[in-house]
């Protein structure tokens, strides 16, 4: 028995393959970005400008006697580690003492809705640190850390920093 082929069949069955290859290059692919680079987003991103001034808002305000130090006050969002994280840097001299410095912080991030990390009586070894008091909430719906930390005898630096991702910061 003699089977006859269609002249187009050979056309067809490329073209399915080729397809088929096609398909399975762009799934890698996609596969490949999502495994380096995530899928929480990235600096470039809307979210990201969305995210870094809600971030920037949610500072306790500065108490008398401290003046901001423009230059080292910033926003900015950072995916140099594959996981993209907004922070919110305020620098600041003050003429007031570190103890008031801390109770300020203490008393006032407290009332913003602010929960401590340690105990008041740990928070001036905290903010003589380099890391910082610490403290953490929702901010606009995603989890945020704040730290409040002393950068020299007369300096001292309030952070608020958020993944973009919305996964939790540890201080």
């Amino acid at each position: 028995m003699i089977t006859a082929h269609s002249p187009r069949r050979g056309l067809f069955l490329g073209l399915a393959v080729t397809v088929g290859c096609l398909t399975g290059l762009a799934l890698l692919a996609g596969s490949m970005y999502l495994l380096f680079y995530g899928s929480e987003g990235s600096c470039e991103e809307n979210e990201a400008v969305e995210r870094m001034a809600q971030v920037s808002a949610a500072a306790p305000a500065a108490p008398a006697g401290t003046t901001p130090v423009a230059e080292r006050t910033s926003v900015e969002c950072m995916d140099d580690s594959g996981d993209p994280w907004v922070a919110a840097d305020s620098a600041y001299i003050h003429d007031v003492d570190a103890q008031s410095l801390v109770a300020h912080y203490w008393d006032t991030a407290r009332k913003e809705g602010w929960k401590a990390v340690g105990t008041r009586a740990q928070a001036p070894d905290g903010f003589r640190s380099g890391l910082g008091m610490c403290f953490h909430k929702e901010v606009a719906g995603a989890p945020a850390l704040l730290r409040v930390g002393a950068d020299g005898p007369k300096e001292f630096t309030v952070t608020v920093e958020s993944a973009l991702d919305g996964s939790t910061i540890s201080c």
